[in-house]
């Protein structure tokens, strides 16, 4: 396991005890870590080293109280954490299409351009094809994954989802085409 994927880990793990932190009773902070950590893969020396980066990135607080040792995110640790989260993001393939097809349509403002590009490329690296340039579509379930996205890049309120269920006929065999392998 890397060392970025191993912090990813830790962040994950400290995440999803919330925010607030997590507390361990420890005799120091690697043995903390240690406990942190005992479902992955990482062993020995590679805990210190992420112990190291984790304090060297300025992702976590460290707060020692005798033997307790309080782990809590920084915001440069929430927002990596939440890119990591977003990245991982997926769609599901379900057993049978619904023969619907999901579409996101976008307007966004020129001074967040930076931002629709992010969001275009996360669209397209998540499988939707563009039908015309602000038009994107996946034939299977994922407003939820979409707003998540959209929510993350902060493009959200720019968006518009909708689920059709007829396309015009050329549109329709580009579409096919182009999902066949997941259809």
């Amino acid at each position: 396991m890397t060392t970025k994927k191993a912090i990813d880990g830790a962040l994950g793990v400290i995440g999803t005890a919330g925010l607030a932190g997590i507390t361990i009773i420890a005799p120091n902070a690697l043995q903390g870590l240690t406990v942190l950590l005992r479902k992955t893969p990482v062993r020995g020396s590679n805990q210190q080293r992420i112990l190291t980066e984790l304090k060297r990135q300025g992702l976590v607080h460290i707060i020692q109280d005798d033997e307790e040792f309080t782990y809590t995110l920084t915001p440069a640790g929430v927002h990596r954490l939440q890119r990591v989260m977003i990245d991982n993001i997926s769609i599901p393939t379900p057993a049978k299409w619904d023969k619907k097809w999901r579409l996101v349509t976008f307007d966004v403002p020129v001074r967040y351009s930076k931002e629709r590009a992010y969001f275009t490329s996360r669209l397209q690296g998540s499988g939707f094809a563009m039908l015309q340039k602000s038009m994107w579509v996946h034939p299977f379930p994922c407003f939820d994954q979409v707003e998540q996205i959209a929510g993350y890049y902060n493009v959200l309120r720019y968006c518009t989802l909708m689920e059709v269920s007829l396309l015009d006929e050329l549109s329709t065999r580009r579409l096919a085409k182009h999902f066949a392998h997941l259809l």
